[in-house]
């Protein structure tokens, strides 16, 4: 009772002082008092968004199932009965001739549309359309993980290969001088 009690004056916007004052014990003991009425409330709550969450993707996955039946139904065969009368001959009398066609069909693609929207449902219900986290120190510094030592080794590295570039004959065809002159 006196949980109850607290829980309401906190949600009416209490403070902890003034509900202790209230109902005659500490500050502290509020505390723990609330702490314990919340995590009981999250404990029932997640409970509850668990089965809601799991009856939610039951009725996604007959969704999927009932749309992809249907897209195997729409690729049946169809069969079509027609009859048709001819022109009257020259004896005077026309004749009715029944016709049965079977047709070859390629199916609703609505039915998969509807599949696959549900699958996309079923996904973000369960989080798997979440974007995969990225570590923005590791790509804003791909040298973190080494050493110093590792670090100068690189650095000479990189000094002898320019040296070494510099030293090169330069081809004139791939690399031709320009003209400060524009001559």
């Amino acid at each position: 009772m006196r949980e109850m009690r607290a829980l309401e004056m906190s949600i009416q916007g209490w403070s902890q002082h003034a509900i202790g004052a209230e109902l005659g014990i500490s500050q502290a003991a509020v505390s723990k008092l609330l702490k314990r009425v919340e995590e009981r409330a999250l404990r029932d709550l997640s409970g509850v968004v668990q089965r809601q969450k799991a009856r939610q993707a039951l009725r996604l996955e007959h969704i999927y199932s009932e749309s992809m039946r249907a897209w195997e139904r729409s690729k049946a065969e169809s069969t079509r009965r027609r009859q048709r009368k001819t022109q009257p001959g020259p004896g005077g009398s026309g004749t009715t001739v029944a016709e049965i066609t079977v047709e070859a069909q390629h199916g609703d693609p609505r039915f998969l549309d509807e599949a696959r929207r549900a699958l996309a449902d079923l996904n973000k219900l369960w989080g798997l359309d979440a974007p995969q986290r990225l570590d923005l120190r590791a790509a804003r510094n791909p040298f973190a993980d080494l050493t110093e030592d590792q670090l100068r080794e690189l650095a000479a590295q990189q000094r002898a290969l320019i040296d070494l570039s510099s030293a090169l004959p330069v081809d004139p065809v791939l690399h031709p001088r320009r003209d400060p002159h524009g001559d």
